[in-house]
């Protein structure tokens, strides 16, 4: 319930502010998207990001964020964070090693950070 509270506000103050900046319609979709995906995945992308910090990747995490971000969903957000999510998705279902898939999970973690604050969503970390 909470969640979906989050979701609910974080979108309207992305339509409002968007709405008042003369926005087209598609970008006011994008960033609404945007919003509601970033608060969405908040806590499984700090999560993969804590576990390749401390070298523990487990295989679930790669269905959790594909489950929360679907194709559909993955259509209407912005390219960036589209690609970003993307990205993740690949190097987390690599053969890759975590010692070197470590990096790229940050800076990838901390790109769709950026790109959610844009937004107005701050990941709690």
């Amino acid at each position: 319930m909470l969640s979906s509270m989050r979701i609910l506000l974080a979108s309207a103050s992305i339509v409002s502010v968007l709405a008042l900046s003369a926005c087209s319609p598609e970008e006011l979709v994008s960033a609404a998207a945007d919003a509601a995906a970033c608060t969405a995945m908040e806590s499984t992308l700090t999560a993969t990001a804590a576990a390749y910090q401390e070298g523990l990747v487990d295989s679930g995490l790669i269905s959790q964020v594909d489950a929360l971000i679907g194709e559909q969903v993955r259509g209407v957000l912005s390219s960036g964070l589209s690609q970003d999510l993307a990205d993740l998705l690949a190097i987390v279902d690599s053969n890759e090693s975590v010692d070197t898939a470590k990096t790229k999970v940050a800076a990838l973690t901390a790109s769709i950070q950026e790109k959610c604050s844009a937004v107005g969503v701050e990941f709690a970390n």
